[in-house]
């Protein structure tokens, strides 16, 4: 019987350039045999020689990493770069990686602008209301409103599903002078009776009842202003919401502070002034007279233009006039174009030429960026049309990032100075067309600054007639004075080539059609083969000329 049961193993998928180069083609007549690499290179590339990169004009592997729909960016900019630290630990040692663009850092930048106008705002706040009340602790009690009524916005923020960025963070930049209105009147009136002999509670109960009234109104009034432009449609709509519902929050809630803690405040914080010496005295009497003469003079211009109210229509309707001469004439747009950190440059060739001509003219652009003040990184695709999302051969981009907006003092090295630098030169390019360009205002709305328009060609008709008229469109469309610039990227013209096979020739031959255009696709792009395993993964194996 059988005794032993072997395993028997035998060559599968190749693993290296050499045993590829061992596999036989054909064997002659006389006994040798013609290998592949008899007739041909075999070695570990790209899979892709349509498109390659630069870091700084230097040979890189760049790699693009985009924010899925409804993520965080600035989290996932972070977990990027948290996990490439973690993964530069097991690099080689002539091995680096570096973040050359990253479109999160003007968000955060203006994070931290905001904040410090915040700051700075809610200094103004305390300064004025100092100066208007005289008084510490009347002071007081509106400062304490302040940060109540915005922090009561943020725990709110979830039930709305908001989040703390720039349009919520500006919202509360502009809440801080409005929370503490509310406030102010409560004081104003409590210290009004309080000159006139009551106590601080007394003071309270009989202020509240004179203007709890006008607290309620002032503050459903200007919610009533702010709610409305959160239902506006649109991107327009979204962009307005979290601002304009932020406002209307805190204001709701410093009224409710200005019924409630204001008082309670006011009743045990407020006493009589006393008048004492010293500069600071001295200042608050000449505030008060310089005060109360510009009040007198408003109560005088009041008073004129009620006693001639014909005069005031006319004034009014003068300043209607003027506002909407003014609204005519000064440009609109949907957001203006701001200094990101970084920006975009196209280069495109004649159509149909070669990867080796752009990437020359691509060597001219990074020499031209290499001595740009203010430049940090620009990154290379050769062979990519970032503006229509095409891989071709005579398109090229760059990615250019700008070093901190610390860093950037002089005047050249400002984000208008740098743009028009880099289009001054590229303009000298004759090769080629080449424009600098700014990034979208909102990212991910678009692939550029300014506007995109699309042309449709709804009758059905052949490319031609479309060609026609996108150049009768981008003709009068340079005419008009409010556009800077026009580029189609509408391309009819690009020179092909049709490969006509004689099928009758090839059948009488006794060769395969499915032969005759496998050759023809090895020679003109390439042909995948099969597969092979490499550093524990699955790589292809293509053949191509």
């Amino acid at each position: 019987g059988q005794e032993f049961t072997y395993a028997v193993r035998a060559q599968g998928r190749l693993e290296t350039p050499e045993q590829f180069g061992d596999i036989i083609v054909r064997a002659n007549a006389d006994g040798s045999m013609l290998r592949v690499r008899d007739v041909a290179r075999i070695e570990l590339g790209a899979q892709n020689y349509a498109i390659n990169g630069r870091l700084n004009g230097k040979a890189a592997a760049l790699v693009s990493l985009y924010q899925l729909p409804g993520s965080n960016a600035i989290a996932a900019a972070q977990g990027a770069k948290d996990t490439m630290k973690r993964l530069s630990e097991k690099f080689p040692q002539d091995l680096e990686y570096v973040t050359c663009l990253d479109t999160t850092l003007a968000v955060t930048e203006g994070m931290v602008e905001i904040q410090h106008t915040l700051i700075e705002a809610l200094i103004l706040v305390i300064l004025v209301v100092f100066i208007f009340l005289q008084g510490w602790r009347a002071t007081l009690i509106p400062l304490l409103a302040a940060p109540v009524s915005l922090i009561s916005t943020f725990v709110l923020f979830p039930m709305f599903g908001f989040t703390v960025n720039t349009l919520s963070l500006f919202g509360l930049v502009l809440a801080i002078g409005l929370v503490v209105d509310d406030a102010i009147i409560v004081v104003e009136a409590v210290e009004h009776h309080i000159e006139h002999g009551l106590s601080p509670k007394d003071a309270t109960r009989k202020a509240m009842a004179e203007v709890s009234g006008p607290v309620v109104a002032i503050a459903l009034i200007l919610a009533a202003v702010f709610i409305p432009t959160a239902f506006i449609p649109g991107i327009t709509g979204r962009l307005y919401q979290q601002f304009a519902v932020t406002i209307a929050i805190s204001m709701l809630i410093s009224a409710f502070n200005a019924l409630t803690l204001s008082p309670a405040l006011a009743a045990m914080l407020l006493r009589p002034k006393k008048k004492s010496g010293g500069l600071l005295q001295k200042f608050f009497d000449w505030f008060n007279r310089v005060f109360g003469v510009a009040t007198n003079g408003f109560v005088t211009g009041c008073n004129f233009f009620i006693r001639k109210w014909i005069i005031a229509l006319l004034v009014l309707g003068g300043f209607v006039v003027l506002t909407a001469k003014l609204g005519k004439s000064i440009p609109s747009s949907f957001l203006p174009e701001e200094d990101q950190g970084y920006f975009f440059a196209q280069i495109i060739l004649p159509d149909a030429a070669s990867m080796q001509r752009t990437d020359e003219v691509m060597k001219q652009c990074e020499e031209i960026l290499k001595t740009t003040p203010g430049v940090e990184y620009y990154s290379t695709v050769t062979g990519y049309n970032f503006l229509t999302g095409v891989n071709t051969s005579y398109s090229g981009i760059f990615f250019i990032s700008l070093k901190g907006w610390g860093e950037r003092k002089t005047p050249e090295e400002q984000y208008p100075a740098i743009l028009k630098h880099v289009n001054t030169e590229f303009a000298k390019i004759s090769s080629a067309r080449a424009f600098a360009f700014s990034p979208p205002a909102i990212p991910g709305i678009g692939t550029s600054g300014g506007v995109t328009f699309l042309l449709q060609d709804r009758s059905g008709k052949d490319v031609q007639f479309l060609a026609e008229n996108v150049m009768k469109f981008t003709a009068a469309a340079r005419e008009r004075k409010e556009l800077a610039g026009v580029t189609p990227m509408f391309s009819p013209s690009v020179p092909q080539v049709f490969m006509d096979v004689d099928r009758e020739k090839v059948l009488k031959q006794s060769v395969d059609l499915a032969d005759v255009y496998k050759t023809l696709q090895t020679f003109m792009g390439g042909y995948f083969v099969n597969y092979f395993n490499r550093f524990g993964r699955q790589w292809q194996v293509f053949v191509q000329a």
